[in-house]
């Protein structure tokens, strides 16, 4: 299995352990209702080593969140955080080497508020 998918479904678990939400899924969903989490585009590349097979995966997750004041939104980041760093350093005979927070977000738009938190996660194939 590819580290991109292997990491996705690893996400995608991570993310739907987060309490407060009323899910998690890939990409916007058609119909959910806020607050609900969307893990967006990964972005891969090679990370390998001589005779090493190894990937590095920027990957973005969104909170989408109708309430009012931005304090649940950004609380929800700090869960979906956690559970990103906290995934399991073997996923799908990949052995996770990092996983780096690179940046976070929380704006508004016209369906309430908008957070996102972007990381970076690099693997070697075991």
């Amino acid at each position: 299995m590819s580290f991109e998918a292997a990491l996705q479904g690893a996400v995608l678990a991570a993310l739907r352990a987060v309490e407060g939400t009323n899910g998690a899924f890939l990409e916007r969903p058609a119909r959910a209702s806020p607050p609900y989490l969307a893990l967006g585009e990964m972005l891969s590349a090679d990370w390998g080593a001589k005779g090493l097979a190894g990937r590095e995966v920027r990957l973005l997750v969104r909170v989408h969140d109708a309430g009012e004041g931005w304090a649940r939104t950004v609380a929800l980041q700090g869960a979906a955080s956690r559970a990103i760093e906290d995934l399991p350093r073997a996923i799908g005979g990949w052995s996770v080497g990092s996983v780096v927070m690179l940046r976070a977000r929380t704006s508004r738009d016209a369906g309430g508020w908008v957070g996102t938190v972007e990381y970076r996660v690099r693997g070697m194939e075991v």
